[in-house]
């Protein structure tokens, strides 16, 4: 009778855990990649992403945290510690590997300076005055407008609240769900509209992405919505999504 009941749970998706003496709905953690790659789990390689859209969903999980890692040779190594929830699935649908290997490297390189092309060279100052004007507020979208005197205000209120102040710059999201700014040594990002996937969302959420001891000097979203390239001296390529800590790519 016994193990009939347990097979049943087990069945329905729940299992023992020895250490609490109790038996768990079990949670599963799903991944995708741009790239087929190797998935580990707590150091064990568990299988490859290569089928069914280069994506993995690990099953059967206790709850806890877990050290997940994707990885391929010649490429960068994804890795996060995910928190797995009872009965839930933890998604990380825009996992981007970018490639190390000589030919990789070279066409990345000529992607970020697409990007961020180098300066013209600057032409001699004139000795004829330039007039100078007046720049208006920018409206980014309805409800966030951007002051020229470095401060970032929600204007959707009759009294507009500032959300960030000391503001270098700022670049709306090709889909217009969302706006990096950043200052010299942070980067924010605002959500514009609720967010549909994982992490979800809501409108006018904001989060600290990450922070730098070195001035920042310019941003911008990079191969879509999910990832950002800020130019400090060097390159660095970051994901936008902060569960488990955020993966920084340098070049």
């Amino acid at each position: 009778m016994v193990l009939s009941y347990v097979i049943i749970l087990y069945a329905q998706g729940y299992k023992y855990s020895f250490s609490d003496a109790r038996f768990y709905r079990t949670g599963a953690v799903y991944l995708k990649t741009n790239i087929s790659a190797d998935v580990y789990l707590d150091n064990e390689l568990l299988g490859n992403t290569s089928f069914f859209n280069n994506s993995y969903r690990i099953e059967g999980l206790l709850p806890g945290d877990y050290a997940i890692r994707v990885q391929k040779n010649d490429y960068s190594t994804w890795q996060k510690s995910v928190t797995v929830d009872e009965g839930f699935v933890s998604e990380f649908s825009k996992i981007l590997l970018l490639p190390r290997d000589e030919k990789g490297m070279e066409e990345l390189d000529n992607e970020i300076a697409l990007i961020f092309p180098a300066p013209t060279p600057t032409p001699k100052p004139s000795t004829t005055p330039i007039p100078t004007s007046t720049v208006e507020p920018f409206v980014i979208k309805k409800g966030i407008l951007s002051i020229t005197t470095e401060k970032l205000f929600d204007n959707a209120q009759s009294n507009p609240e500032k959300i960030a102040e000391n503001v270098k710059g700022f670049i709306l999201s090709k889909d217009k769900n969302k706006l990096v700014w950043w200052t010299a040594n942070e980067v924010w990002v605002v959500w514009l509209n609720d967010a549909n996937y994982q992490p979800y969302r809501k409108q006018g959420d904001k989060e600290l992405i990450t922070r730098f001891s070195i001035q920042i000097k310019k941003v911008a979203w990079f191969r879509g919505d999910d990832h950002l390239i800020l130019d400090t001296g060097y390159f660095n390529i970051l994901e936008i999504d902060t569960r488990g800590g955020i993966n920084i790519e340098t070049f």
